[in-house]
């Protein structure tokens, strides 16, 4: 059965990648936060401690204007395509 991806919802997706991005963006703030402690860096120690949060912003920009352009060229040429197979459940497994 094919099946095409149409439309994007940009807030929900948005939301969901900004929030996903965070615990992997901590550690620029540990590094951030060891070079603030041993007087290295300066303000970019301080943008290592607030990158999560710089992160989280550009990741909700970012996907937000992609799901922007990606509805509207989907639905011109129609959007991604691909193919799903159902298998049957398998109870020994």
């Amino acid at each position: 059965m094919k099946t095409q991806i149409t439309k994007i919802s940009i807030f929900q997706n948005a939301k969901f990648l900004s929030i996903m991005i965070l615990p992997f963006s901590l550690i620029y703030t540990i590094i951030g936060l060891s070079m603030f402690f041993w007087g290295i860096g300066g303000f970019i120690a301080i943008f290592f401690i607030f990158a999560p949060l710089w992160f989280s912003l550009m990741y909700f920009v970012m996907f937000s204007i992609f799901a922007l352009i990606y509805n509207f060229v989907a639905s011109k040429i129609g959007g991604i395509e691909f193919e799903l197979t159902e298998i049957a459940d398998n109870e020994d497994i």
